[in-house]
Order: structure tokens, then sequence, then C-alpha cells
């Protein structure tokens, strides 16, 4: 049994969540809360911790960036999947850096969500259509790292941070216009064509650390 905790803070959804998850087999759910304070409240309750804990963004009294940080301070090792309407990109990059193991969005189809689950136990990490379209899971670092130059690897680092575009341009000393050209390179390169999709990228090569 794959042993889960559900966080979020719509009663009905969170209930339907659950009872998807139950009708699956295989699945067992410790428990769920409606925020991210019950919910860090409630693990240090555990004396064995959750395989995998899904948790929204969007949460009262403790949001889901928050709690993100604070289980993963505290649980290095806890694998947590993000369930929110959120698809902003900087969203999906501030997850996955803050160390998510997998990011999809409510409206998925529940064979989505199962397979997520299972990927996020099997192999520490799941990636949506919506985190990284065309994302290829068997990049190594030896086969990328000497591809990158120096300015793309400056590149993908910022990428990973907060900062849009033109302020990334205003750090490299450089113009909007040859961001856009390393980071089109960089799509070519590493075959992913989203800015959410170099971020993973730049976690399995190991160019940056989660947190």
């Amino acid at each position: 049994m794959i042993n889960l905790a559900v966080a979020d803070d719509h009663e009905m959804f969170r209930k339907g969540v659950i009872e998807i998850i139950t009708s699956f087999g295989g699945f067992n759910i410790l428990f769920d809360a409606e925020s991210g304070k019950e919910l860090l409240e409630k693990l240090a309750q555990l004396k064995t911790l959750p395989d995998i804990i899904i948790i929204d963004i969007s949460m009262p009294n403790g949001d889901g960036y928050e709690t993100m940080v604070a289980i993963k301070k505290k649980y290095p090792e806890q694998r947590v999947l993000v369930l929110t309407m959120h698809r902003h990109e900087l969203a999906v990059i501030r997850m996955y850096r803050d160390g998510a193991n997998g990011y999809m969005l409510k409206n998925s189809n529940p064979k989505e969500l199962k397979k997520a689950l299972l990927s996020i136990y099997e192999t520490g990490l799941y990636v949506s259509g919506v985190a990284a379209n065309h994302f290829i899971n068997t990049i190594r670092h030896a086969d990328i790292l000497p591809s990158l130059n120096e300015k793309e690897i400056q590149l993908i680092k910022l990428c990973c941070t907060d900062l849009t575009y033109p302020e990334i341009a205003v750090k490299m000393k450089i113009t909007e216009r040859s961001v856009a050209g390393y980071r089109d390179n960089l799509f070519q390169k590493l075959r992913v064509n989203s800015r959410s999709g170099l971020v993973i990228c730049a976690i399995k090569i190991g160019l940056v650390a989660v947190d």
C-alpha cells in the first residue's frame, strides 16, 4: 500500500480526490487537512510519514509555497505532489525549485493522477504537460553539460529564479533578444519548450540544488 496525505482547503474537492484515489486500489489515505498548518501539525504526530503528500497552492494558514518549504526543511526526503489550479509557469518553477516531486492541474484526468502518484513513488519525479511538454526523463549529466556554453548555463540558472526575462537580460548584461536566442538554443539542446522544462532539467543535471 502507498500511504498518502491530502491537504486542500476545499472540503468537497478534498473528499472527492480521496474517493478517486481510494478507488484506484493500492493506496491508503493516512489523513487529510484543510490548511498547511493543519498538515504540518498532523505530520508531526505521525511515527511513519506518508509516502507522498498531495498539496494545493491556495490554502489558508500556510499556503502551498510556505508549506512546501516547511515540509522539505523538516523532512528533506518527503515526496510531494502539487495538485492545483495554478497553471502560471512561475508557480511551477517555484514549486519544483523548492522540492516538489510533481505538479499537475486539478482538471487533469484521474488516470493521470494515478500515473503521477505511481511515478513519484517509483522514481521520485512526475512531469506533467503543464510542467514541461515533451520533457525527456532520461537526460544524463554527462550528456548535457558539455553541450552548454557559459551564457546558456548562466541563463538556465537564472530561469530557476523568480526573475522575468527582461530582468534576466539586465542581470546578464545582454539584450532581451539575446536572452531569447540563448533560451531557444537551450530549448533545442534540452528538448523542452517551456521555462519550467528548463528548471526541471537544471535540477536533474545538477546545475541547481533543490532546497
